[in-house]
């Protein structure tokens, strides 16, 4: 009986740490990419930004975002000094991501020129440029599906 329970026991702690070590798999701005670019999105010219690179200068910082990427989307004319297409931001939290996105919204609000589509995955946040087309848009939301 003690050898059933230890095997038990032992079965048990290695399904918790697969379970756990799958649920901190890292979402990245690249794996995001690349996940995008496998569902055949357009993606052109990106820039993977760090603290300091970041044009908001935001990442890393307390309460906002700790990775973030901007691309191109092809199917968009692109502007000189730009990257017309979405932008992925991914939060340390759903408490900081939900803060982010309801800024996000409101300046959409607030400034209709200013509005974006935008989807939740988990920490992820991805931003659209409002050039695209809603069923371009929904091609998106499909693909981040996949995370």
């Amino acid at each position: 009986m003690k050898i059933l329970m230890a095997v038990l026991a032992a079965g048990f702690v290695w399904a918790v740490g697969c379970s756990d070590a799958l649920a901190r798999k890292a979402v990245t701005p690249e794996v995001v990419l690349a996940t995008l670019e496998k569902a055949g999105i357009p993606i052109g010219d990106k820039e993977v930004y760090t603290a300091e690179t970041d044009v908001n200068k935001l990442l890393g910082r307390p309460g906002q975002y700790v990775a973030k990427a901007n691309w191109a989307d092809s199917r968009l004319r692109q502007p000189a000094d730009d990257m017309a297409g979405g932008s992925v931001e991914i939060f340390r939290n759903e408490r900081d991501l939900k803060a982010r996105k309801t800024y996000v919204e409101n300046i959409g609000r607030a400034m209709p020129s200013m509005a974006q589509y935008q989807y939740q995955k988990g920490l992820v946040l991805i931003r659209l440029d409002k050039a695209l087309t809603p069923e371009q848009a929904a091609e998106y939301e499909k693909a981040i599906k996949a995370l």
